[in-house]
């Protein structure tokens, strides 16, 4: 595959909703999917060629490293979730557990992923971009055509 492949995948103007995978494919650079992480990132959110929203769990998730290697760490994380550009942190309220608990109860999915997949849903974002080859299997059936999975392995190299 091939960059265009990617561009493809994520039209512009379109909101996208990162599952951690991107985060940590991004801010780890040392993964193979990394470089169509950093795309996506820095070329299609940072430019606003997309605005971009990640889970209050994805930021858990994140931060689990960070915090184990120290404060230095965990501000460097912080600074890239807090105010890196077109990005937002969605809450999780009772209309995103609601989705959630319904995802869970239709799929295999763990109460994380759930949430992180109810986040788009509930605000209407039609692209999820992970690197969870399992998530089309687990959750087609469950979100009928509502959503499109771009898995950033399909892209690669780059």
């Amino acid at each position: 595959m091939s960059r265009s492949s990617l561009e493809a995948a994520v039209p512009p103007n379109t909101e996208i909703l990162l599952d951690t995978s991107v985060v940590l494919a991004y801010l780890n650079a040392s993964e193979a999917a990394s470089p169509a992480a950093t795309v996506v990132i820095d070329d299609f959110v940072r430019t606003g060629r997309n605005r971009a929203t990640i889970s209050v769990v994805s930021v858990a998730e994140t931060l689990v490293r960070p915090v184990a290697a120290g404060a230095a760490a965990v501000r460097i994380v912080d600074a890239f979730l807090l105010h890196f550009p077109n990005l937002t942190v969605s809450s999780i309220d009772y209309a995103i557990a609601r989705e959630a608990a319904r995802l869970r109860a239709q799929t295999s999915l763990k109460t994380p992923d759930a949430l992180i997949i109810a986040t788009a849903l509930s605000a209407g974002i039609s692209i999820v971009i992970a690197n969870d080859a399992k998530w089309a299997s687990e959750i087609a059936d469950a979100v009928n055509t509502a959503l499109t999975l771009c898995h950033l392995d399909a892209h690669v190299p780059l």
